[in-house]
């Protein structure tokens, strides 16, 4: 990485982390004063103060690092005499503030999400044309079909299809609106098993190639000893030049053994791995009614992007997702590194808000959701309890 984007990367962090933290500490705030609590200090960044002052009993106070920030409520973090404290609040107050931070996480990231997908168009749930030989067109979806809801799950636009992914049914059931009537289409058709290994390609449009980007965690690839930056020249002794050429092949070989021949620092490396069978959902190709984005598909879009971001904390504790494949600071930084334009930059910045207010309301000491615990546990128990 050249210098220039190395510093750019770092202002990029900078700003994104700043701006999470201090809008997470900003919802704490505003709660702990409009239930009057006594809050001492309000900090934009940590060490040496740049700048400060008191205004109605708080210290607001601006820090040389801009990595965060704080928000010092008296009695948080432990006992307090002052009858306003925050140990002395009643237990509802208590939770309220604690959640606060998460909540304008979830807030800042859905008026941004929006706010992204407010220009432009969006593919609506009205279907205007069905490819001949798909498995579409094999079920009985036709043009002008409006898809209400597959598995009763309902569906709005043309994401809602293409991340729907319920694998857990043999049978799929998908309700479809044609000619003004309700009709149901039941069908065994709609489940693949697909090849996966594990690996992510730089797929930047100017650049389309089978270098790896990324192995994940406890994938097939990575016990095979694959890395990043590996090229894959040849798969089952054909070419590849194209992270394309690769996937097709790997798609294809679910559960059977596949060679694998990777260029490291100028040497030829031969692999063998065996692709993992993966359950997918696959409707086939069809298009949509493409019209204007209004609010309400805008709305739509963020769900989608919300729900995507629930997802993978669900399938990391069902053991899904591999703990390794969450990025600290330095996965964070290779990702931000990545983004190009103002919204590629605006819709990461919302990403990692909403993952970090999932992460902090989780119930684990110290995060915001292991504190709320306490308060409940205090609740119960009917005993005071530190912080």
């Amino acid at each position: 990485m050249k210098s220039l984007e190395i510093i750019l990367t770092i202002i990029k962090l900078v700003i994104i982390l700043g701006v999470v933290a201090t809008v997470h500490e900003f919802g704490h705030f505003i709660f702990a004063k409009l239930f009057k609590m006594k809050v001492d200090e309000f900090s934009i960044g940590f060490g040496k103060a740049l700048w400060s002052k008191e205004y109605k009993g708080t210290k607001f106070s601006l820090r040389i690092l801009p990595l965060g920030g704080y928000c010092a409520i008296d009695g948080e973090e432990g006992n307090s005499d002052e009858p306003n404290a925050f140990c002395n609040s009643s237990w509802w107050k208590r939770i309220i503030v604690l959640v606060a931070g998460v909540i304008f996480n979830a807030i800042l990231a859905s008026i941004i999400f929006i706010s992204i997908h407010l220009p432009g168009t969006t593919n609506t749930n009205k279907i205007v044309e069905v490819e001949r030989n798909t498995v579409a067109y094999e079920i009985g979806l036709k043009e002008n079909d409006i898809i209400k809801s597959i598995n009763n799950k309902k569906i709005r636009i043309i994401q809602d299809i293409i991340l729907f992914n319920d694998v857990s049914k043999k049978d799929t059931t998908i309700k479809i609106e044609r000619d003004g009537k309700q009709k149901e289409i039941t069908t065994d058709l709609l489940l693949k098993g697909i090849g996966y290994i594990g690996v992510y390609f730089d797929a930047k449009q100017e650049e389309i190639t089978s270098k790896i980007d990324i192995v994940e965690g406890g994938s097939a690839a990575q016990k095979a000893g694959l890395r990043a930056g590996d090229v894959i020249t040849s798969v089952n002794d054909i070419k590849t030049k194209r992270s394309k050429d690769v996937i097709e092949i790997v798609l294809s070989n679910p559960g059977k053994k596949i060679g694998i021949t990777i260029e490291r620092d100028g040497k030829e490396i031969k692999k063998t791995i065996t692709p993992k069978t993966k359950q997918i959902f696959n409707i086939g190709n069809f298009s949509t009614e493409e019209v204007d984005t209004n609010l309400y598909y805008a709305v739509c879009k963020a769900g989608t992007s919300i729900k995507q971001i629930i997802n993978s904390y669900v399938d990391l504790f069902k053991g899904n997702v591999n703990i390794n494949q969450l990025s600290g600071i330095v996965g964070m930084g290779e990702v931000v590194s990545k983004t190009e334009g103002t919204l590629e930059f605006l819709n990461m910045l919302a990403i990692i808000s909403f993952a970090v207010g999932i992460a902090n309301i989780l119930p684990f000491p110290p995060l915001d959701g292991g504190k709320v615990v306490l308060v409940l546990s205090e609740v119960i128990t009917r005993k005071k309890v530190s912080y």
